[in-house]
């Protein structure tokens, strides 16, 4: 969910805009047209709307390939992935999966860039998502605008010692490579009898680490709750892209005042919004029924923002490819050095008893050179 922020009025003014009723004209059964008034208005300016990202998992990820890999890790149940017990006794299937939920690869959506270009505008307070893609984060936001209720692939903790771990690591080892991260922390052991002066043993902490995602069985980040009542300000709400079927996260559209429009922008109407009535031109709840990404760039038009979103979104992926295509011949480059380097120590070790001067001739011969 996003919150977004223009005015708000002190403690100290007599009365709330909400307090009268809204009068929108002609086009007000038009939600879009609606809440783009509302942005545009002086008194129905946004301060914490919140949204649910457009690009969720299984938006970005295929779901027929997910539900065949889910099928294929021998899983008592498929939410079993994501139980911390379960990654605790079992963290293979989590890191088999992990290269198909990781975002690394996706492109943030055009409702991705609206939120930047409600920032850019300012008109942007607060983001709440239930994504873990940090594609909100990719499209330009700043960290502190985003409240990611289920955590990210951001950032990654050792479970046994709790020290963060490289995120890169975690992205070689685990993501790309599907390989079980444990964490490579030197610990000392006080109570053992090191050799010595009666120094502790150093050892290596060996503990799983787990990305910063919430699985079941965690509570919620501290920083999700702790922000919550900045809703309590809220202008106008949008909701967009979700089932708001997940509690807590569910009960954030309850959290603003009573007269506080709120904007549902999803396929079909969810939560409060499934009393909505379109005829209604005095009702605080709207209801765009369609694509997140078509509603989102429907709002922008509305904004008289159409061509800034575009453009937004084709200047962020260039930027994307650029970055990836940069970073895929680093990883191609390295490893074909990790490949030359095994194969120099096969040579040298065929060629051990073959006599210096036969050395570089076998070494040429082993890496094809």
């Amino acid at each position: 969910m996003v919150q977004t922020n223009l005015t708000y009025l002190q403690a100290s003014d007599a009365s709330s805009p909400y307090e009268e009723e809204q009068s929108f004209g002609d086009d007000s059964l038009d939600p879009l047209r609606r809440a783009a008034k509302l942005i545009k208005s002086g008194k129905g300016k946004p301060f914490s709307s919140s949204i649910t990202g457009t690009a969720s998992l299984t938006c970005q990820t295929s779901q027929e390939r997910l539900y065949h890999n889910l099928q294929a890790l021998n899983l008592p149940f498929p939410e079993a992935v994501f139980e911390l017990g379960f990654f605790q006794k079992r963290p293979e299937p989590f890191w088999a999966l992990a290269k198909e939920i990781y975002p690394g690869k996706h492109f943030p959506t055009p409702t991705h860039y609206l939120f930047e270009l409600f920032r850019k505008h300012n008109v942007l307070k607060r983001v709440f998502t239930q994504n873990i893609d940090t594609l909100e984060s990719i499209a330009g936001l700043p960290s502190d605008m985003i409240v990611e209720a289920h955590g990210s692939f951001a950032t990654a903790h050792c479970l046994k010692c709790r020290r963060e771990v490289d995120r890169e690591e975690v992205l070689r080892a685990g993501v790309r490579r599907g390989e079980v991260v444990k964490c490579d922390a030197t610990l000392k052991d006080a109570g053992g009898k090191g050799k010595g002066k009666g120094k502790g043993k150093s050892q290596t902490c060996g503990g799983l680490v787990k990305p910063d995602i919430v699985f079941f069985g965690e509570g919620l980040p501290d920083r999700f709750f702790e922000l919550i009542p900045e809703l309590r300000k809220c202008d106008l709400l949008v909701v967009i892209g979700t089932s708001l079927q997940v509690q807590p996260f569910a009960s954030l559209v309850n959290y603003v005042p009573p007269t506080c429009p709120r904007l549902l922008i999803n396929r079909e109407p969810v939560g409060p919004f499934t009393s909505y009535k379109s005829t209604s031109p005095s009702s605080r709840d709207l209801f765009y029924e369609g694509n997140a990404d078509d509603g989102a760039r429907r709002l922008a038009e509305q904004l008289g923002w159409g061509e800034e979103l575009e453009e937004l979104v084709r200047d962020g992926r260039r930027v994307l490819e650029r970055k990836w295509k940069k970073e895929e011949g680093g990883e191609v480059a390295g490893q074909g050095t990790k490949e030359a380097e095994k194969k120099s120590k096969k040579a040298a070790k065929a060629v051990e008893d073959e006599g210096t001067e036969d050395l570089e001739r076998a070494i040429k011969t082993q890496l094809k050179l």
